[in-house]
């Protein structure tokens, strides 16, 4: 009839308990700190992060892009063409001049209204369609 788990010691285990009489008590406290500083440092240390290892595209003129809104549903996110980019001194690209695409067309199939620009950072967007080169083609 025991569990197939130990279960944690009974308490509350607090910073005052590393200074009392009661060795048991300072023992448990520090077991609980040895082991969510194991779990939060070193098990965390483990899986390599793989996101920034390697060198990626920068975002081009011509992308086709997600513009990331907060307000709005991941589904509902607007799309927009990159219109221009701005390179930070290392050579990556940080901010980005979009123009959204335009949903309502007159009767000749011309946008009712005048294409606005957005300038966005690089982490509001998300490249959906790269624009390809003379040497991808």
């Amino acid at each position: 009839m025991k569990s197939a788990t130990p279960l944690p010691p009974p308490g509350n285990f607090i910073r005052e308990d590393l200074y009392t009489r009661k060795r048991w008590r300072r023992v448990q406290y520090l077991t609980e700190q040895f082991w969510s500083r194991w779990r939060r440092e070193y098990l965390l240390s483990l899986n390599q992060r793989q996101k920034w290892n390697q060198p990626r595209r920068n975002v081009q003129k011509g992308d086709l892009v997600l513009l990331i809104n907060d307000n709005v549903p991941k589904m509902q996110w607007p799309k927009g063409l990159v219109v221009d980019t701005e390179t930070s001194d290392d050579g990556l690209v940080r901010r980005v001049k979009v123009r959204p695409a335009v949903s309502k067309l007159d009767k000749k199939c011309k946008p009712e209204s005048a294409a606005s620009v957005l300038e966005r950072p690089v982490q509001k967007i998300v490249v959906i369609l790269k624009r390809q080169s003379k040497n991808d083609q």
